[in-house]
């Protein structure tokens, strides 16, 4: 079956699996309206079972479609939030003080609990303290062995199980909870290609879950940091460096570092992530109005537009496709916003005379290559670059040259495969041989360009420049550029 993919829109656009995603034929629509990776939410769903079965869902979407789409299950993290409350909620009023316990008591205007263990131990006199997404605001006065007093600055409605930020504390917890062991195992076993990782303060993090990972057969399963928290900002090279992805995490971030400081560490992460070659996502509120509204607001359509110019890899929806009134609907406009702006991007880059000469942090045989074919599709208008792989580095190195040009990357591994459907402007394609199976670079060449006619990607006459590396299929970089006619 050809595939419907649109090789104009390079933005990669992540759809968030929720009840409204329930209906037959609902992931097919979401491809289909130009969605390419589902995300599972570990703090809404994590039954194994449940899980399992969307996974199915996806990859028999996946057959009947003819393209790939990526799974990743994003780990709820060591959330706080209060206990339970007398009647259900209370009213704290602006400057009154409430004492804070971490053992069980009936919440009130005066008194409630937080259910996370090592709080008295962690905070300190004139820490802020944010309840409800930051609408209920105090600071720590007083710490004793039993509890903490805090002077309400900003006073609301407190109801039951409300999450807490504690946005200059540094809490000795790691950001990998007993839960999230739990449903990183769920991960491995349903097949994900990605998880996330919540609460990310430092790259140590990252180095204890891939370890918890490797220990447990998920060595394929890739790993996204989510930046949340101002520790994270202040580890940020060294996080993007040990993690495989970034998610700029708009929600708990604008909490804790305040959302008007939330534009300029989004461009930062950008940047640094662009520059160390990992994908980048940008989340939350994206197109919030539209879960009960079908057509976006003019805000939310720059700011999508603003992300895609600071050359992010993907964007994300979250309640706006699990719980919205048309999912399929948001993702066809959230489509055209990207295709639109991808257009502008090539069109920017068309009129610049000059190159970048060190776009990356280091470099390599494989980046001297990758800019060397996007340079001569250039001169001689190509139609497509054709990137072999398999460990999916010379397409991720592709993508953030910024090509005018769609990267076909087949493999022959479809971990591989799933995964490259997070990279910017590249399209991930799955080899009918293994490449073990195929002796000769034309052979190889033929039978993906083959492919790709079917797919509707190429056609008869066009221009394409091929990298491989030689011996075929050994993932020690490319070594080789081809320039043909379909």
């Amino acid at each position: 079956m050809k595939s419907f993919q649109n090789l104009n829109k390079k933005t990669k656009i992540i759809a968030t699996y929720g009840p409204a995603c329930e209906p037959v034929g609902s992931i097919s629509k979401l491809m289909l309206s130009g969605a390419d990776i589902i995300r599972l939410n570990a703090s809404h769903s994590a039954d194994k079972k449940e899980l399992g079965n969307v996974v199915k869902r996806i990859r028999k979407a996946e057959e009947k479609n003819s393209r790939r789409m990526g799974v990743f299950l994003d780990l709820q993290g060591p959330k706080i939030r209060v206990g339970k409350f007398k009647d259900g909620k209370a009213i704290l009023k602006d400057n009154s003080v409430v004492n804070i316990y971490t053992k069980h008591v009936e919440g009130t205007a005066t008194q409630f609990q937080v259910d996370y263990k090592h709080f008295l131990k962690d905070v300190q006199v004139g820490d802020a303290l944010f309840i409800n997404d930051g609408k209920i605001k105090g600071v720590i006065e007083s710490v004793t062995k039993t509890m903490a007093s805090c002077r309400i600055t900003n006073g609301g409605v407190i109801s039951n199980n409300k999450g807490v930020n504690l946005p200059n504390t540094r809490l000795s917890t790691s950001a990998f909870t007993e839960k999230d062991k739990t449903d990183a195992l769920t991960a491995i076993s349903i097949g994900c290609d990605y998880v996330a990782l919540s609460f990310v303060s430092s790259a140590y993090d990252l180095i204890e879950f891939r370890k918890f990972l490797n220990e447990n057969k998920g060595e394929k399963l890739k790993i996204i940091a989510k930046i949340e928290r101002q520790q994270a900002i202040d580890n940020l090279v060294e996080i993007i460096k040990h993690s495989d992805a970034v998610m700029v995490a708009r929600g708990d971030l604008g909490v804790e570092i305040g959302v008007e400081r939330v534009p300029r560490v989004q461009k930062q992460i950008i940047q640094l992530c662009n520059k160390f070659i990992k994908p980048v996502i940008v989340a939350t509120q994206m197109l919030e109005s539209m879960i009960e509204s079908r057509t976006a607001t003019r805000a939310e359509v720059s700011d999508i537009a603003n992300a895609i110019y600071d050359h992010c890899d993907a964007v994300m929806l979250s309640a706006e496709t699990a719980v919205g009134i048309d999912p399929a609907h948001v993702i066809k406009v959230m489509s055209e916003i990207c295709e639109e702006t991808d257009n502008h991007l090539n069109d920017m880059r068309r009129s610049k005379t000059t190159r970048d000469k060190k776009i990356f942090e280091y470099d390599s045989t494989a980046i001297s290559f990758c800019r060397a074919a996007d340079q001569i599709a250039e001169e001689n208008n190509a139609a497509a670059i054709i990137a072999f792989t398999s460990s999916g580095n010379t397409p991720l190195i592709a993508s953030k040259l910024n090509s005018l040009f769609p990267i076909l990357a087949p493999t022959d591994t479809i971990n591989v495969c799933n995964r490259a459907t997070l990279y910017r402007g590249v399209t991930p394609m799955m080899m009918p041989k293994k490449f073990d199976d195929i002796y000769r670079w034309t052979d190889m060449i033929n039978l993906a360009v083959k492919e790709a006619k079917v797919q509707g990607y190429l056609k008869k006459g066009d221009t394409i420049v091929v990298t491989a590396g030689i011996p075929i299929g050994k993932s020690n970089g490319i070594n080789s550029i081809r320039i043909l006619t379909v």
